[in-house]
């Protein structure tokens, strides 16, 4: 048994895993604890946007020899490029099935168009009353994962949002997002990908609002900005003094975005006081030169 094993018990352990359209990240979680030395940063030949060349790349580091011999249950957290999430208000209808699936549906379709109606969609438990932050998966894409995960060997935990991840690391590791018991949203989380941010209003470890837009590489800039024009539209989130920004916009170098590179120059390094930078959920990486290509399937990509 290697040092790691007796140290991690492999019960105790998971595979971390993150789905996007030009990169996987993985590390070993061990409780709130990321492994040292077990994050990886794989490019992904995701040209197009398909999930199809991401759940190959997935397949291919199930099968290195190290993870496949471990065979780590499995947490796979999706870009908000294929986990599309909405607030929904609050309706009887939610009080019980098949009416609940039907309304929550319906309010992904109101946003995202008709591909939605072919989407897996699950509501939080939030309160009577309350507002219910709801999301959708193209189906195909969660059977894919799951049958990834059978083939080799490895059991599928959890299958979530980018953005629950990012909110759930930051439950465990300073600074507290929000304070118990308020009326108001007390607290915020920026999240930055490749190609987009998306902010979300907390209460009580809940998203009471969230907002998206497209974002460049000069997102230090770009979020404060965005921050600001929308609490100039929602007044009411003002009050918020702190904001907890996750990262994972880098991309590998095989992958990165060049052009514009040498204008970054002038992006400040630092962000304004109320931001704050979190660690990142999947570790400090190292590149891998693992890139998968096999041409995407006819499945209907899901709306950006």
């Amino acid at each position: 048994m290697s040092l790691i094993e007796r140290l991690f018990p492999l019960v105790q352990r998971r595979l971390r895993v993150l789905l996007a359209p030009q990169q996987l990240l993985c590390v070993v979680r061990h409780g709130s604890r990321l492994v040292d030395g077990s994050a990886r940063h794989i490019a992904v030949d995701g040209a197009g946007g398909h999930w199809q060349a991401a759940v190959d790349a997935l397949r291919a580091l199930l099968q290195q020899p190290d993870i496949a011999a471990a065979r780590l249950p499995l947490e796979i957290s999706l870009s908000g490029r294929w986990s599309q999430l909405v607030l929904a208000p609050w309706s009887d209808a939610l009080l019980s099935e098949p009416s609940a699936s039907r309304f929550l549906q319906t309010q992904l379709a109101a946003l995202y168009g008709d591909n939605a109606r072919g989407w897996s969609v699950v509501g939080d438990d939030a309160p009577y009353g309350h507002t219910r932050l709801v999301c959708g998966v193209d189906s195909t894409l969660l059977q894919a994962l799951k049958e990834v995960a059978a083939d080799c060997g490895h059991a599928c935990r959890v299958i979530e949002p980018l953005l629950g991840t990012a909110l759930r690391a930051q439950e465990a590791s300073p600074p507290r997002l929000l304070s118990k018991g308020t009326a108001a949203a007390t607290g915020a989380l920026a999240l930055i990908e490749p190609g987009r941010i998306t902010m979300a209003a907390l209460r009580d470890q809940r998203i009471v609002a969230i907002q998206s837009q497209p974002a460049s590489e000069a997102w230090r800039l770009e979020l404060p900005q965005a921050w600001q024009r929308w609490t100039l539209r929602a007044p009411e989130l003002a009050g918020i003094e702190q904001v907890v920004v996750t990262d994972l916009s880098a991309l590998p170098a095989a992958v990165a975005a060049t052009p514009s590179a040498a204008a970054l120059h002038l992006v400040p390094g630092a962000l304004p006081s109320r931001f704050h930078l979190s660690a990142n959920p999947f570790g400090e990486h190292a590149a891998v030169a693992v890139a998968a290509t096999r041409p995407s399937a006819a499945s209907p990509e899901v709306a950006a």
